[in-house]
Protein backbone atom coordinates (compact mmCIF):
# COMPACT_ATOMS: atom_id res chain seq x y z
CA UNK A 1 0.00 0.00 0.00
CA UNK A 2 1.24 3.50 -0.79
CA UNK A 3 1.06 6.49 1.52
CA UNK A 4 -1.98 7.83 -0.35
CA UNK A 5 -3.89 4.78 0.88
CA UNK A 6 -2.94 5.52 4.51
CA UNK A 7 -4.00 9.15 4.11
CA UNK A 8 -7.34 7.98 2.71
CA UNK A 9 -7.83 5.55 5.61
CA UNK A 10 -6.95 8.23 8.17
CA UNK A 11 -9.50 10.61 6.64
CA UNK A 12 -12.20 7.92 6.68
CA UNK A 13 -11.49 6.87 10.29
CA UNK A 14 -11.57 10.50 11.40
CA UNK A 15 -14.92 10.96 9.68
CA UNK A 16 -16.34 7.79 11.27
CA UNK A 17 -15.21 8.78 14.77
CA UNK A 18 -16.69 12.23 14.24
CA UNK A 19 -19.98 10.68 13.08
CA UNK A 20 -20.12 8.48 16.21
CA UNK A 21 -19.62 11.57 18.38
CA UNK A 22 -22.45 13.32 16.52
CA UNK A 23 -24.82 10.38 16.95
CA UNK A 24 -23.99 10.10 20.65
CA UNK A 25 -24.60 13.82 21.16
CA UNK A 26 -27.93 13.60 19.31
CA UNK A 27 -28.97 10.51 21.32
CA UNK A 28 -28.35 12.31 24.61
CA UNK A 29 -30.58 15.16 23.44
CA UNK A 30 -33.06 13.14 21.37
CA UNK A 31 -36.11 15.05 22.61
CA UNK A 32 -34.55 18.38 21.63
CA UNK A 33 -33.60 16.91 18.24
CA UNK A 34 -37.20 15.84 17.60
CA UNK A 35 -38.36 19.39 18.35
CA UNK A 36 -35.99 20.97 15.81
CA UNK A 37 -37.28 22.35 12.52
CA UNK A 38 -37.72 20.19 9.45
CA UNK A 39 -38.97 16.73 8.54
CA UNK A 40 -36.16 14.18 8.75
CA UNK A 41 -37.06 12.14 5.66
CA UNK A 42 -37.24 15.30 3.51
CA UNK A 43 -33.85 16.40 4.81
CA UNK A 44 -32.45 12.95 4.11
CA UNK A 45 -33.59 12.91 0.48
CA UNK A 46 -32.20 16.43 0.02
CA UNK A 47 -28.81 15.45 1.46
CA UNK A 48 -28.61 12.42 -0.85
CA UNK A 49 -28.93 14.82 -3.80
CA UNK A 50 -26.51 17.38 -2.32
CA UNK A 51 -23.69 14.91 -1.75
CA UNK A 52 -24.29 13.12 -5.04
CA UNK A 53 -23.57 16.45 -6.76
CA UNK A 54 -20.64 17.11 -4.41
CA UNK A 55 -18.80 14.10 -5.84
CA UNK A 56 -18.69 15.95 -9.18
CA UNK A 57 -17.19 19.06 -7.61
CA UNK A 58 -20.26 21.10 -6.70
CA UNK A 59 -19.58 22.85 -3.35
CA UNK A 60 -21.81 21.26 -0.71
CA UNK A 61 -21.70 24.45 1.39
CA UNK A 62 -23.33 26.40 -1.45
CA UNK A 63 -25.92 23.71 -2.15
CA UNK A 64 -26.87 23.31 1.51
CA UNK A 65 -26.93 27.05 2.12
CA UNK A 66 -29.43 27.46 -0.72
CA UNK A 67 -31.45 24.49 0.55
CA UNK A 68 -31.62 25.68 4.14
CA UNK A 69 -32.46 29.23 3.10
CA UNK A 70 -35.36 28.07 0.94
CA UNK A 71 -36.77 25.64 3.49
CA UNK A 72 -35.95 27.60 6.69
CA UNK A 73 -34.87 24.32 8.28
CA UNK A 74 -31.85 25.94 9.95
CA UNK A 75 -31.61 29.20 11.87
CA UNK A 76 -29.07 31.67 10.49
CA UNK A 77 -26.94 31.59 13.64
CA UNK A 78 -26.74 27.78 13.43
CA UNK A 79 -26.09 27.67 9.68
CA UNK A 80 -22.25 27.87 9.64
CA UNK A 81 -21.90 25.16 12.31
CA UNK A 82 -24.49 22.97 10.57
CA UNK A 83 -22.63 23.22 7.26
CA UNK A 84 -19.30 22.26 8.83
CA UNK A 85 -20.60 19.48 11.10
CA UNK A 86 -22.74 17.95 8.37
CA UNK A 87 -19.90 17.92 5.83
CA UNK A 88 -17.27 16.01 7.84
CA UNK A 89 -18.41 12.39 7.40
CA UNK A 90 -19.79 12.58 3.80
CA UNK A 91 -16.70 14.56 2.70
CA UNK A 92 -14.44 11.99 4.37
CA UNK A 93 -16.23 9.17 2.50
CA UNK A 94 -15.93 11.02 -0.81
CA UNK A 95 -12.26 11.83 -0.26
CA UNK A 96 -11.52 8.23 0.76
CA UNK A 97 -13.29 6.88 -2.35
CA UNK A 98 -11.32 9.09 -4.72
CA UNK A 99 -7.95 8.65 -3.03
CA UNK A 100 -8.41 4.87 -2.85
CA UNK A 101 -10.05 4.15 -6.20
CA UNK A 102 -9.06 7.05 -8.42
CA UNK A 103 -5.75 7.95 -9.99
CA UNK A 104 -2.68 7.91 -7.76
CA UNK A 105 -1.69 11.47 -6.98
CA UNK A 106 1.88 12.62 -6.46
CA UNK A 107 2.49 12.53 -2.71
CA UNK A 108 4.25 15.94 -2.50
CA UNK A 109 1.39 17.48 -4.49
CA UNK A 110 -1.27 15.94 -2.23
CA UNK A 111 0.37 16.77 1.11
CA UNK A 112 1.55 20.26 0.19
CA UNK A 113 -1.81 21.29 -1.28
CA UNK A 114 -3.70 20.03 1.78
CA UNK A 115 -1.25 21.85 4.07
CA UNK A 116 -1.58 25.07 2.07
CA UNK A 117 -5.39 25.09 2.20
CA UNK A 118 -5.39 24.49 5.97
CA UNK A 119 -2.78 27.20 6.57
CA UNK A 120 -4.74 29.68 4.45
CA UNK A 121 -7.98 28.88 6.29
CA UNK A 122 -6.36 29.39 9.68
CA UNK A 123 -4.85 32.70 8.56
CA UNK A 124 -8.13 33.88 7.05
CA UNK A 125 -10.08 33.08 10.21
CA UNK A 126 -7.90 35.51 12.16
CA UNK A 127 -8.47 38.52 9.92
CA UNK A 128 -11.86 37.83 8.37
CA UNK A 129 -13.50 40.79 10.11
CA UNK A 130 -11.00 43.32 8.74
CA UNK A 131 -11.62 42.87 5.00
CA UNK A 132 -14.63 43.16 2.72
CA UNK A 133 -15.92 39.74 1.72
CA UNK A 134 -18.13 41.32 -0.97
CA UNK A 135 -15.11 42.85 -2.77
CA UNK A 136 -13.22 39.57 -2.64
CA UNK A 137 -16.22 37.68 -4.03
CA UNK A 138 -16.47 40.06 -7.01
CA UNK A 139 -12.76 39.83 -7.77
CA UNK A 140 -12.87 36.04 -7.59
CA UNK A 141 -16.02 35.90 -9.73
CA UNK A 142 -14.29 37.88 -12.47
CA UNK A 143 -11.14 35.75 -12.10
CA UNK A 144 -13.26 32.62 -12.41
CA UNK A 145 -14.79 33.80 -15.69
CA UNK A 146 -11.32 34.62 -17.00
CA UNK A 147 -10.06 31.16 -15.99
CA UNK A 148 -13.01 29.54 -17.74
CA UNK A 149 -12.19 31.44 -20.91
CA UNK A 150 -8.57 30.32 -20.69
CA UNK A 151 -9.62 26.70 -20.21
CA UNK A 152 -12.03 26.77 -23.15
CA UNK A 153 -9.34 28.37 -25.34
CA UNK A 154 -6.80 25.78 -24.22
CA UNK A 155 -9.18 22.93 -25.09
CA UNK A 156 -10.02 24.51 -28.46
CA UNK A 157 -6.35 24.98 -29.40
CA UNK A 158 -5.54 21.40 -28.35
CA UNK A 159 -8.51 20.01 -30.33
CA UNK A 160 -10.52 19.27 -27.21
CA UNK A 161 -7.89 17.19 -25.42
CA UNK A 162 -7.50 17.62 -21.69
CA UNK A 163 -4.58 17.35 -19.28
CA UNK A 164 -3.23 13.96 -18.23
CA UNK A 165 -0.91 14.77 -15.30
CA UNK A 166 -1.59 13.33 -11.83
CA UNK A 167 0.81 15.62 -9.98
CA UNK A 168 2.43 19.03 -10.23
CA UNK A 169 6.08 19.68 -10.99
CA UNK A 170 8.29 21.68 -8.62
CA UNK A 171 7.85 24.93 -10.54
CA UNK A 172 4.09 24.37 -10.78
CA UNK A 173 3.93 23.84 -7.01
CA UNK A 174 5.78 27.13 -6.53
CA UNK A 175 2.97 28.80 -8.47
CA UNK A 176 0.09 26.78 -7.04
CA UNK A 177 0.81 26.72 -3.28
CA UNK A 178 0.56 30.50 -2.66
CA UNK A 179 -2.66 30.55 -4.71
CA UNK A 180 -4.09 27.61 -2.74
CA UNK A 181 -3.14 29.37 0.50
CA UNK A 182 -5.13 32.34 -0.80
CA UNK A 183 -8.08 30.08 -1.63
CA UNK A 184 -8.11 28.86 1.97
CA UNK A 185 -7.83 32.44 3.17
CA UNK A 186 -10.80 33.74 1.17
CA UNK A 187 -12.84 30.64 2.07
CA UNK A 188 -13.27 32.26 5.49
CA UNK A 189 -15.07 35.17 3.78
CA UNK A 190 -17.72 33.00 2.16
CA UNK A 191 -15.88 32.43 -1.13
CA UNK A 192 -15.92 28.71 -2.09
CA UNK A 193 -12.48 27.24 -2.71
CA UNK A 194 -13.39 24.16 -4.78
CA UNK A 195 -14.27 25.82 -8.14
CA UNK A 196 -11.20 28.09 -8.31
CA UNK A 197 -9.03 25.12 -7.30
CA UNK A 198 -10.55 23.16 -10.19
CA UNK A 199 -9.65 25.98 -12.59
CA UNK A 200 -6.09 26.16 -11.25
CA UNK A 201 -5.35 22.44 -11.54
CA UNK A 202 -6.90 22.08 -15.00
CA UNK A 203 -4.91 25.07 -16.28
CA UNK A 204 -1.73 23.48 -14.90
CA UNK A 205 -2.39 20.38 -17.00
CA UNK A 206 -3.79 17.91 -14.48
CA UNK A 207 -6.33 15.35 -15.69
CA UNK A 208 -9.99 15.98 -14.76
CA UNK A 209 -10.12 12.94 -12.44
CA UNK A 210 -6.85 13.86 -10.68
CA UNK A 211 -8.14 17.42 -10.37
CA UNK A 212 -11.35 16.20 -8.77
CA UNK A 213 -9.51 13.82 -6.43
CA UNK A 214 -7.04 16.47 -5.26
CA UNK A 215 -9.72 19.13 -4.86
CA UNK A 216 -11.95 16.81 -2.79
CA UNK A 217 -8.99 15.79 -0.60
CA UNK A 218 -8.30 19.47 0.03
CA UNK A 219 -11.99 20.14 0.59
CA UNK A 220 -12.28 17.74 3.52
CA UNK A 221 -9.42 19.44 5.40
CA UNK A 222 -11.45 22.52 6.40
CA UNK A 223 -14.42 20.75 8.03
CA UNK A 224 -12.02 18.28 9.68
CA UNK A 225 -10.10 21.17 11.22
CA UNK A 226 -13.18 23.08 12.38
CA UNK A 227 -15.53 20.20 13.17
CA UNK A 228 -14.35 19.57 16.73
CA UNK A 229 -14.91 23.19 17.67
CA UNK A 230 -18.43 23.06 16.25
CA UNK A 231 -19.18 19.82 18.09
CA UNK A 232 -18.08 21.32 21.38
CA UNK A 233 -20.04 24.53 20.85
CA UNK A 234 -23.31 22.75 20.08
CA UNK A 235 -24.27 25.62 17.76
CA UNK A 236 -25.59 23.51 14.91
CA UNK A 237 -28.89 21.91 13.87
CA UNK A 238 -28.55 18.27 14.88
CA UNK A 239 -31.42 16.94 12.75
CA UNK A 240 -29.93 18.36 9.53
CA UNK A 241 -26.46 17.13 10.47
CA UNK A 242 -27.78 13.61 11.18
CA UNK A 243 -29.47 13.57 7.76
CA UNK A 244 -26.18 14.53 6.08
CA UNK A 245 -24.12 12.07 8.12
CA UNK A 246 -26.40 9.11 7.34
CA UNK A 247 -28.29 9.49 4.08
CA UNK A 248 -25.88 12.07 2.64
CA UNK A 249 -23.25 9.34 2.68
CA UNK A 250 -25.48 7.22 0.40
CA UNK A 251 -25.50 10.03 -2.17
CA UNK A 252 -21.74 10.35 -1.80
CA UNK A 253 -21.17 6.66 -2.51
CA UNK A 254 -23.54 6.60 -5.49
CA UNK A 255 -22.03 9.78 -6.92
CA UNK A 256 -18.49 8.44 -6.62
CA UNK A 257 -19.37 5.33 -8.63
CA UNK A 258 -21.07 7.45 -11.29
CA UNK A 259 -18.38 10.12 -11.57
CA UNK A 260 -15.37 7.82 -11.89
CA UNK A 261 -17.03 6.20 -14.92
CA UNK A 262 -17.41 9.49 -16.79
CA UNK A 263 -15.41 10.26 -19.91
CA UNK A 264 -12.66 12.85 -19.26
CA UNK A 265 -14.16 15.33 -21.73
CA UNK A 266 -17.62 15.01 -20.19
CA UNK A 267 -16.14 15.53 -16.73
CA UNK A 268 -14.29 18.62 -18.00
CA UNK A 269 -17.58 20.07 -19.26
CA UNK A 270 -19.20 19.39 -15.85
CA UNK A 271 -16.29 21.13 -14.09
CA UNK A 272 -16.63 24.13 -16.42
CA UNK A 273 -20.35 24.28 -15.61
CA UNK A 274 -19.54 24.26 -11.89
CA UNK A 275 -17.16 27.19 -12.39
CA UNK A 276 -19.77 29.13 -14.37
CA UNK A 277 -22.46 28.66 -11.70
CA UNK A 278 -20.03 29.66 -8.96
CA UNK A 279 -18.82 32.72 -10.86
CA UNK A 280 -22.39 33.96 -11.30
CA UNK A 281 -23.17 33.32 -7.61
CA UNK A 282 -20.10 35.31 -6.54
CA UNK A 283 -20.81 38.24 -8.85
CA UNK A 284 -24.38 38.53 -7.56
CA UNK A 285 -24.90 40.63 -4.41
CA UNK A 286 -24.16 38.53 -1.35
CA UNK A 287 -26.51 38.19 1.60
CA UNK A 288 -25.74 40.68 4.38
CA UNK A 289 -25.39 37.77 6.81
CA UNK A 290 -24.02 35.36 4.26
CA UNK A 291 -22.82 32.08 5.64
CA UNK A 292 -19.49 30.62 4.81
CA UNK A 293 -19.22 28.50 1.71
CA UNK A 294 -16.83 25.73 0.91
Amino acid sequence: MNIQWYIAVFILIYGMVYAVCLFWSAWREKEAVKAERGVFWKMSLSEIAVYFLTTMGFPDFILNTLLFQKTAWVEDRRLPGTLVAGAVFPSAVISFSYLRGGETLGLPTLLLCMAAIVAGSLAGARVMTSLSGRTIRRIMGAAMLFSMGALVLKMAVSAGTVGTASSLTAWQLCIALPIIFFFGFINMFGVPMKPPAIALFLLLGMSPMSTLSLMLAMGVASPMAGGIRVLRSGVYQKKAVLAASTFGVLGALAGTVFTVSLNATVLSVILLLIMAITAVSMLRPARPDGAAEE
